[in-house]
């Protein structure tokens, strides 16, 4: 993935040339608040709309009473359990693109399931309460896709970022072959055996005493 790719090329990079090429690069986009803070007022205006609703009043058959209700429970079970958890590791890496997708997918899927129980509102609850969930869903749509851009700059940013350190490994020479040691002989020279004095004599004398 792009954030280990990342790690691996500042890794590899030689110390001298990591600080020139990243030392005039932009820094990451930053979020302006905390996941948490982008989505948690419209998590309280949700909370707030689903204590109104009793779906007992709804107007329609049971068939459609017990869809709605079960819509409510999986969304109250997801902003009490699941999306608080998502929501926590978003926070602790807000600049991560890879830890703050599931908690925006996560809002993603509760806005579809709490889409379709305003609809059902809007056909059968009282006034009261269709408008409260309405004005929940309005809220939770503008912070997921002020969440959605805030994630999708954190992403571009990392792009960038890998592909100016890509571009910097590629600048960095191949490294130099060792050069070769030169052989030495070290073989030792033959010895030359010396004729001794005596033996050199009688050569000598051998030769004068057959001449004659």
């Amino acid at each position: 993935m792009i954030l280990r790719a990342s790690a691996v090329l500042l890794a590899l990079l030689p110390t001298p040339l990591l600080f020139a090429q990243t030392a005039p690069a932009a820094p990451p986009a930053q979020f302006a608040a905390l996941p948490s803070a982008t989505l948690q007022p419209s998590i309280e205006i949700l909370k707030s709309a689903m204590g109104t609703t009793n779906v007992d009043r709804w107007k329609t058959s049971s068939a459609i009473k017990g869809e709605a209700s079960a819509n409510l429970r999986s969304i109250a079970n997801d902003v009490t359990s699941t999306l608080p958890a998502l929501l926590g590791a978003a926070d602790a890496a807000p600049n991560s693109a890879a830890k703050v997708l599931p908690a925006y997918r996560n809002a993603d899927a509760l806005y579809d399931v709490l889409l379709r129980v305003v609809v059902s509102a809007h056909l059968y609850a009282p006034a009261d309460q269709s408008s409260a969930l309405e004005q929940a869903l309005h809220s939770l749509e503008d912070s997921r896709r002020i969440l959605g851009d805030q994630l999708l700059q954190t992403a571009q940013a990392q792009d960038t970022q890998a592909v100016r350190l890509q571009a910097a490994l590629r600048a960095v020479p191949p490294p130099q072959p060792a050069p070769v040691a030169q052989q030495v002989n070290c073989a030792p020279s033959p010895v030359r055996k010396k004729t001794s004095t005596k033996a050199s004599a009688k050569t000598t004398a051998s030769r004068t005493n057959q001449s004659h």
